[in-house]
């Protein structure tokens, strides 16, 4: 989660559900490459997966869902981390 607009997004994805980019796009004040990058980014960490998976997506519209319990996961081990565990 290396940026604000990265955040924004997991944080849209989490109230909205499964999303589309076109759906993000309306709530996420970005331009479509840079929301397409950032959501590439986010799938690449695991912390959002895709549906159709990458490879299989043929023209398809790719739906984008946080991955609740990777996010939790990694809180906890920073946590964890930052008092000394």
């Amino acid at each position: 989660m290396g940026s604000r607009a990265q955040v924004d997004i997991l944080r849209q994805l989490a109230v909205l559900g499964p999303s589309t980019i076109s759906q993000l796009q309306e709530v996420v004040q970005i331009g479509r490459s840079s929301l397409n990058r950032h959501l590439d980014g986010l799938a690449s960490a695991g912390l959002v997966e895709t549906d159709p998976p990458e490879g299989l997506r043929h023209g398809k519209d790719v739906t984008y869902a946080v991955r609740t319990r990777r996010i939790r996961d990694l809180a906890l081990a920073y946590l964890e981390y930052i008092e000394g565990r």
